[in-house]
């Protein structure tokens, strides 16, 4: 019974990155995918590939893949740079929107990092 249950708990995770590796069928990634086309795409473009020299790329970011924690600091709080200036997102979005948001950059286009969680960013905003 118990290698039973194993082998189910296995086969439910496999089936849930899956998903997400597939188009992302995951409802963390479609709700993100949506916040990001309201909210991100006009500076970051539908396709993640920015504007050269004024919006960065999110596709193919090594900053959007790697650490998640400097990801969901810059969505929250914005970001001043050579390229100019993020709008901080954390009065307009509550958390599961700042997850679902981070998770599709993350798995979006060529980018094949792991999802965001609500608590995640939860754990961020208080720091």
């Amino acid at each position: 019974m118990r290698i039973l249950a194993v082998a189910l708990s296995l086969s439910l995770l496999l089936g849930a990155a899956l998903a997400l590796a597939q188009g992302g069928q995951e409802p963390l990634f479609q709700e993100g995918r949506q916040i990001f086309n309201h909210n991100c795409a006009e500076c970051h473009r539908q396709n993640g590939e920015g504007l050269p020299d004024t919006f960065p790329a999110l596709n193919g970011n090594h900053f959007v893949v790697g650490d998640p924690g400097p990801v969901i600091a810059t969505v929250l709080n914005g970001r001043k740079g050579k390229l100019g200036q993020m709008p901080t997102w954390k009065d307009k979005l509550n958390d599961e929107q700042i997850a679902a948001a981070v998770t599709y950059i993350r798995h979006a286009w060529s980018n094949r990092a792991g999802p965001v969680t609500p608590a995640m960013v939860k754990a961020s905003r208080g720091k």
